[in-house]
């Protein structure tokens, strides 16, 4: 009775509570002649933009789910020619809908 105790409640506590992964934070400087085509490429795949300056060049600073880091990475990568870059500020940790105990 135990195990399904502990079942129960851990099926329960999914029910309740929201779980999500964690964010990759990214800095993305696109070349201005690629960047208003690369950026509607882009754009599926972004979860939030959370800034954005155009000057020389467009820089972003967005959040991404990790699953997508290697498809962004390639695009990046292959419709710049290697002019564009993409960095890695940290992974973030979503704390909407969650509840602290």
């Amino acid at each position: 009775p135990c195990c399904s105790q502990a079942l129960e409640v851990i099926r329960q506590l999914k029910e309740s509570m929201e779980i999500q992964r964690a964010h990759m934070r990214l800095r993305l400087v696109l070349p201005a002649k690629e960047a208003k085509r690369l950026k509607e490429k882009l754009k599926p795949l972004l979860q939030v933009v959370e800034s954005e300056d155009f000057d020389e060049e467009l820089e972003m600073v967005v959040l991404v789910d990790p699953g997508c880091f290697r498809e962004i990475d390639e695009l990046i990568r292959c419709e710049t020619k290697g002019r564009g870059s993409l960095e890695v500020l940290n992974l973030k940790d979503v704390e909407e809908g969650e509840e602290k105990f």
